[in-house]
């Protein structure tokens, strides 16, 4: 059963607060699929590309947008399938399943294991940096980028909504139980942004 709870309380109903600057915004209800499978099988591609109406990325470290979905690659045999409406989980997964049905691989709902932190923000990369090892501009240079890295030992993957020419919009996956935390570090981190 799909947890309707926001895992930070100060973020509740898709409210957005401001810390100089930057905006917070949780968006707990989204509808995440990790799908596994070998990139080499074309029974499998087949499968998975039809059910997406796309082409799974290959490329390491992107995503691709169709729809409402986001397509993102994890590792050379590894996708998340992130669905913002959170709507027709159940369909897709579904779909999916049947789809890929008795190939070595693997379809799993992981809805209810991470939620998303989205930030906004000119000042955004500055913010980032102050708690991760990880060079922004390198590892996230184009809008369908993403990374995974640690923030202060908490594992949290990164994807970039932005264009070169637009406010920094950063979306944080990070598991529910370490959410409130990544959350007020973040806002204690907008201290001192100026100087």
């Amino acid at each position: 059963m799909l947890n309707r709870e926001n895992s930070i309380h100060t973020l509740q109903n898709n409210v957005v607060q401001e810390h100089a600057g930057i905006k917070f915004q949780e968006l707990p209800f989204m509808t995440k699929i990790n799908l596994r499978g070998n990139p080499n099988d074309k029974k499998f591609l087949s499968s998975a590309n039809e059910v997406l109406n796309t082409i799974l990325p290959t490329r390491t470290n992107i995503y691709i947008k169709i729809d409402s979905l986001k397509i993102i690659w994890l590792g050379p045999d590894e996708w998340l399938i992130v669905d913002e409406k959170g709507s027709d989980k159940q369909d897709l997964f579904s779909k999916l399943e049947n789809s890929i049905g008795s190939q070595d691989a693997s379809v799993t709902d992981v809805s209810e294991n991470r939620t998303v932190i989205r930030i906004m923000g000119k000042k955004l990369f500055m913010l980032l940096a102050k708690f991760l090892t990880l060079n922004l501009d390198n590892s996230l240079n184009s809008s369908s980028s993403v990374a995974q890295t640690l923030f202060i030992r908490v594992p949290v993957l990164l994807m970039r909504h932005h264009e070169h020419n637009r406010e920094p919009k950063i979306d944080i996956f990070t598991n529910r139980s370490h959410a409130n935390y990544v959350y007020k570090i973040l806002v204690d981190g907008t201290q001192n942004l100026d100087f």
